[in-house]
């Protein structure tokens, strides 16, 4: 998982639905960082940094991050 100390280590790109994302990929929802694993109907299944699952509707806006190259 991300965590707080290491967000530094990530670029942030544009804001997409959340259905463009891939799969398996760290996204921010205002300032909340989700471990996005996959889409499942209308909504996703979405993992926090404390382990909680959370259900985003598909078409939520988010900002994918990307690891910088190092």
């Amino acid at each position: 998982m991300i965590s707080e100390i290491d967000i530094n280590d990530w670029d942030k790109q544009d804001p997409v639905p959340l259905y463009s994302v891939p799969n398996k990929s760290y996204v921010q929802v205002g300032d909340v960082t989700l471990f996005f694993d996959h889409i499942d109907g209308m909504f996703s299944y979405c993992i926090t940094s404390t382990n909680e699952v959370v259900h985003l509707s598909a078409s939520a806006l988010v900002v994918p991050l990307k690891r910088k190259d190092i």
